[in-house]
């Protein structure tokens, strides 16, 4: 039975596509938060520095963004339900070698193979979800939502499994098992194994180089490269930083992140709605600023009530930041596919480098010193947030 695009009322096959999308997507949100919620553990187990704890998680950012490209080229080849089966598996294969793996060399691979799982996940997903939904965009944020209520629950989990006295080994086990059903979910749809063929004018938008002589790209680009930089690193490393500098248990600073993400999405929800009102560099200018200075108050504090407030504020204002970068470039974008791989790119190398440099300052100047180097990475993009601001002034009494 094919897929009937842009019906109302789904069909038995499309609720069953829609709900593995949906498991995925819960699985992908787990897969995001579980490694910073059990970096830790895992450090102290290997006997490993920061630097190379960085090091891994930037190996799963480059997973991710390569993923995100060449989900679509595999599925092109092998078919989308092929390349979702054969892809979504890295996920569960990422995470049992992370469990078996018996040298800190060896969780290269593992780390690599979940970063595949979740970028072809999200790219997949996303698409599937879009072409069966008709755009629906209720069904887009509940497959989003699904992506929180994971995020939300990987650290209270792992936070849980500590507590009972289970290694990070047997939480790992668990969600390479949940992983695996998500696998075993998508061979019981019917997504089809068709190649998309483009038609002339998408071909054209393709090639199309236009957005590169367009300033509000390279302005938006550079601050998704710093805004991803530093939620990777703060996801990454806040639990790490906030138990070696005594501030708080393991399990406490578990719980403050699952929190983190929550805020998050309130703020998101909070971004769409003064949209519609306020400009969008006005957003990203005061968003970056309310980081920055969130960011900074919670490196100098030291009370465990002031760090928890400043890490809410910090997500608060992180929030809506992606999205509205992208919607700042949208002229640049607009019918170009090279033009959206290409920031997004760039955005998925700031969530590679940002981690490992961290770890790196870390490994030499303590723990603090890598969430201080965090910081300038968050003063950045709010310069770049600034220059955009300007431009619009610039851009009003020119008109």
């Amino acid at each position: 039975m094919k897929i009937e695009i842009g019906v109302d009322v789904f069909g038995k096959d499309q609720k069953r596509i829609l709900n593995a999308c949906f498991y995925a997507f819960f699985i992908n949100g787990i897969n995001a938060l579980i490694i910073g919620a059990i970096l830790p553990s895992l450090l102290t187990e290997f006997q490993i520095g920061y630097d190379k704890g960085g090091m891994l998680i930037s190996f799963q950012s480059f997973g991710n963004l390569l993923a995100s490209f060449l989900g679509g080229i595999i599925s092109a080849y092998i078919g989308r339900k092929n390349a979702i089966l054969v892809l979504s598996f890295m996920t569960s294969l990422g995470f049992l070698g992370m469990v078996v793996s018996s040298t800190p060399l060896l969780l290269i691979i593992p780390f690599f193979l979940t970063g595949i799982g979740r970028g072809s996940v999200s790219n997949l997903s996303n698409t599937i979800v879009n072409e069966v939904s008709d755009g629906n965009p209720k069904d887009l944020n509940i497959l989003h939502t699904f992506f929180a209520i994971g995020a939300f629950i990987a650290p209270f989990f792992a936070s849980w499994s500590l507590s009972k006295g289970f290694s990070w080994r047997f939480a790992l086990i668990v969600i390479s098992i949940l992983s695996a059903l998500m696998t075993i979910y998508f061979s019981t749809t019917k997504i089809e194994n068709t190649k998309r063929t483009r038609s002339r004018k998408e071909e054209k938008g393709i090639r199309s180089l236009d957005f590169l002589k367009n300033m509000d790209f390279y302005l938006s680009a550079g601050i998704l490269f710093f805004y991803v930089g530093v939620e990777h690193a703060v996801n990454s490393w806040i639990v790490t930083y906030l138990k070696d500098t005594g501030i708080m248990s393991t399990s406490l600073a578990q719980k403050v992140l699952s929190i983190l993400w929550v805020i998050i999405i309130f703020g998101r929800l909070f971004v769409a709605y003064i949209s519609k009102r306020v400009d969008k560099r006005t957003i990203l200018l005061g968003s970056s600023i309310g980081a920055l200075i969130f960011y900074l108050l919670f490196i100098i504090s030291s009370s465990i009530w002031a760090i928890v407030a400043c890490i809410l504020g910090l997500g608060f204002f992180l929030a809506g930041i992606y999205p509205t970068a992208l919607s700042n470039a949208s002229r640049a974008l607009k019918g170009s596919s090279l033009a959206m791989g290409t920031i997004l790119a760039i955005a998925g190398l700031g969530g590679i480098v940002m981690p490992y440099i961290t770890g790196v300052i870390a490994e030499i100047y303590g723990i603090k010193g890598g969430m201080v180097a965090v910081g300038f990475a968050a003063s950045l993009m709010f310069l770049i947030a600034f220059i955009n601001r300007l431009r619009k002034f610039k851009d009003a009494s020119s008109g």
